[in-house]
């Protein structure tokens, strides 16, 4: 019944978050909305935390994110709104506090494996991949370390999705996937690699994501992978007050440019 009765919430919900329209306007959402609101803002805090901090650009993308989509709980004109926004944010972040039980009640609002619960797990993807502490030799799939992938599978369960649909979801957030192969690492398969032959695409795509050639030496690398973040970093779109997609995009370019240092450090490595 619940799905029935705010349908026009779910829709507008969608075109906001599949960027269809992201001014359309957004009804009274009642029940839908509150499920909605504090499922978001939970899981949010529970990936932000799953590391043991939480730094300022997970809080800034949580905040632009329901901005996006008009939440009316984050009222930032109502100081009970945005009190009542970072006390579902510090109820995710609590590690007793039981997310997922948000997350199926979501799901029942919004319909299971639906198309904007989908999207909703898209953002969660998005999230996830905040992260600055990423590297190719963790255990991850598409740069995804441990925890945060069997916590998104949790969450995609909850949702109605399967880990399949799961990694589906995460490698579209991923983009093309163009470091997953030289990134991935692996305990199992930690040969030395032959750099006595050209660079793989991938290694390539690295070289020239930094401003570097095989050749550079380690330090000239640090020195170029600090200029592309100066350059890149999302911080620096602070001022400019960016939309949730700009600041997106800001977010998988600097980790791309983290995977290329990694990547290329590692060969270097093998090298000395």
């Amino acid at each position: 019944m619940m799905r029935f009765r705010h349908r026009g919430y779910r829709r507008a919900l969608l075109q906001r978050l599949s960027g269809e329209n992201p001014n359309a306007p957004l009804p009274s959402g009642g029940s839908t909305e509150l499920a909605f609101t504090s499922a978001l803002l939970q899981v949010l805090g529970r990936l932000a935390k799953l590391d043991g901090r939480v730094n300022e650009s997970e809080i800034a993308f949580a905040e632009r994110v329901i901005s996006q989509l008009g939440l009316r709980l984050v009222d930032h004109e109502r100081e009970s709104s945005r009190l009542a926004a970072i006390a579902e944010f510090e109820r995710g972040k609590n590690p007793a506090f039981d997310v997922l039980t948000s997350v199926r009640r979501l799901s029942k609002a919004i319909g299971d494996a639906s198309i904007l619960a989908r999207f909703v797990l898209k953002t969660f993807c998005e999230a996830a991949y905040l992260k600055s502490s990423y590297s190719w030799r963790d255990a991850q799939v598409g740069g995804l370390r441990l925890k945060d992938r069997q916590f998104l599978r949790e969450v995609a369960e909850g949702l109605g999705f399967d880990k399949a649909a799961m990694l589906q979801v995460c490698a579209e957030v991923r983009g093309s996937g163009v470091w997953s192969a030289a990134m991935r690492g692996n305990s199992a398969q930690s040969k030395r690699p032959d750099i006595t032959r050209a660079p793989s695409s991938s290694m390539a795509s690295a070289y020239n994501l930094l401003g570097v050639s095989v050749d550079t030496s380690p330090e000239e690398v640090r020195r170029a992978y600090h200029r592309q973040m100066a350059q890149h970093h999302p911080d620096k779109l602070a001022s400019q007050n960016p939309s949730p997609e700009a600041l997106r995009r800001a977010h998988l370019k600097a980790h791309e440019i983290r995977e290329a240092f990694e990547a290329v450090r590692q060969v270097n490595r093998a090298r000395a």
